[in-house]
């Protein structure tokens, strides 16, 4: 196995190497350029690779395009979610005239995300769906809850709803800013926000603008996100758009009741046993939702219960990983 990356190889890329994969870093400049099939050709044929699999749309076009260069090469191509909710682009229909035709096989990451690249010019019958798949944790002790929420400097009687994200506008974290917000105005509450982006310094204005600071608490990215679950009441997810939100099946194997918007493939992992889903864009729903799970402890073990028990069940990383390297069989 190796890894090649259009643009910089991340953190992700840098643990990939001190777990001895090869990863390859193109450094691709704005814009389109055609060549860029070929250098992933290079990499492939370096390394003796027969399949490529592509995940998220430019991948998929250089990749596709690679064949010019190396034709025996076979593409699998995963779309993991939009950066918006708006509607087809009908510059990537005209694409996909042509590029919806290149590959061996073709996966979505939810039903929902299948109907929307169908709407760009994929075949249906092409189209397979392939959930995300987590590795399930051990559940968090007493003493993992109790360690957080000492390091928070919060009390029993707070309820800490927790959220892991890219702070950027498709995560919509301005209206769980505001619907903690309007919650923090009847329960003692505060929102744990996990995760770093352009919209960090914006969200925090917006947070002191309240007048509440302490109801928001903002820790940056960091490498033990998983660990902070464990001092959480309830997990929240405000996006516009969502493939299938690894942090959210990471939540409920942390058994932590779900709120989040009803966008994307978000329905197909939340269920009513294990959450609430409201509407996008609407921080009162949202407070709403949070204030009924706040106030009913009950209700919050019930629905965790039920949530991991569903993670356990559809949503491991061995189903996923099983169900791709059939796919890649099929194709070689």
């Amino acid at each position: 196995m190796a890894v090649c990356c259009l643009d910089e190889a991340g953190a992700w890329g840098e643990q990939l190497r001190t777990e001895s994969v090869p990863v390859t870093t193109i450094a691709r400049k704005e814009g389109f350029h055609p060549t860029l099939g070929r250098r992933v050709a290079e990499v492939a044929r370096a390394h003796r690779a027969t399949v490529v699999h592509a995940h998220h749309y430019s991948p998929f076009v250089y990749g596709s395009l690679a064949r010019l260069w190396k034709p025996r090469l076979r593409v699998v191509y995963t779309e993991h979610g939009r950066l918006s909710d708006a509607p087809p682009s009908p510059k990537r229909r005209l694409a996909n005239a042509l590029f919806a035709l290149l590959p061996d096989e073709v996966y979505t990451v939810s039903a929902d995300l299948k109907k929307h690249i169908v709407a760009e010019g994929f075949p249906a019958a092409k189209v397979g769906v392939i959930y995300n798949g987590i590795e399930v944790q051990p559940l968090a002790t007493v003493a993992d809850r109790a360690s957080v929420r000492a390091d928070l400097r919060v009390g029993a009687d707070t309820v800490v709803i927790g959220t892991i994200a890219r702070l950027d506008p498709v995560k919509d974290l301005e209206t769980m800013v505001r619907a903690v917000d309007l919650l923090g105005r009847d329960t003692r509450c505060l929102l744990l926000v996990v995760g770093d982006g352009a919209e960090r310094a914006a969200l925090e204005q917006l947070a002191a603008a309240t007048g509440r600071p302490e109801l928001f608490r903002f820790l940056g990215h960091r490498e033990d996100a998983r660990r902070w679950l464990a001092g959480c009441d309830v997990y929240a997810n405000s996006s516009i758009h969502e493939g299938v939100s690894l942090t959210i099946l990471e939540a409920m194997s942390a058994s932590l009741p779900v709120v989040a918007t009803r966008v994307g493939g978000t329905p197909e992992i939340v269920d009513a046993q294990g959450g609430r889903l409201v509407p996008s864009r609407n921080a009162e729903a949202f407070a709403a939702a949070l204030r009924e799970l706040a106030r009913d402890a009950t209700l919050r073990a019930a629905m965790g219960h039920a949530g991991r028990q569903r993670v356990e069940e559809r949503f491991t990383i061995e189903r996923m990983v099983g169900e791709y390297r059939d796919a890649y069989f099929r194709v070689s």
